[in-house]
């Protein structure tokens, strides 16, 4: 008698439990579902920092303080939109360039970066690059843009306004496509340029 009285109530205590954590679950429950809606979810990373590597050497290192990872249907793209760093290594990890832009998003399948929102390039040259909107294209190791563009070039010390540019990842090769007639000017001190 004491075990069918011991059983009654351990399945009395169970259904309670199980009540209460199914009705006290339903919002997750709900959460949980509208993820699954969206193209296979999202995966969110803080503070990450990722390491890319070409020929099994370290050529950049990738820093930005929020993440998020989508599976679509042609494949993952990968969003920074809490703005995005990055250093490119010369041998020896010595930090060659700079890149620094306040959105970023990356499509696996193409390979390439879409940069926008005060976008900047600069090398340990002193060699600085501005645009709103522009692309890094991994395969190449090159940027590119049909936007508008500033130019600060360290030797000699000026700055070219541009329409459309491309150059590799060092700034050691910069073509601008449709420089401005009026926008060549040697400037006297290499202080920190902004674009207008």
């Amino acid at each position: 008698m004491i075990n069918i009285s011991s059983h009654i109530y351990f399945k009395i205590a169970v259904a309670c439990v199980s009540s209460c954590i199914f009705f006290g679950c339903e919002n997750n429950v709900n959460e949980v579902k509208a993820l699954g809606s969206k193209s296979g979810g999202i995966d969110v990373g803080k503070d990450v920092a990722i390491y890319i590597s070409n020929d099994g050497k370290v050529s950049a290192k990738l820093m930005a303080p929020l993440m998020n990872k989508y599976l679509l249907d042609s494949g993952k793209m990968i969003e920074f939109p809490a703005s995005l760093k990055v250093d490119f290594y010369k041998d020896s990890l010595v930090v060659e360039s700079k890149l620094t832009a306040n959105y970023a998003n990356y499509i696996e399948a193409e390979n390439k970066v879409f940069l926008r929102d005060h976008v900047v390039v600069y090398n340990i040259l002193g060699d600085t690059l501005w645009s709103e909107e522009m692309y890094w294209d991994q395969n190449t190791n090159t940027f590119h843009t049909d936007k508008d563009v500033i130019v600060k070039q360290h030797n000699p010390i000026a700055k070219i306004y541009g329409k459309g540019f491309e150059a590799n990842q060092n700034l050691t090769d910069i073509h601008i496509f449709k420089p401005q007639s009026n926008s060549f000017a040697i400037i006297s001190d290499s202080s920190g340029l902004t674009p207008k």
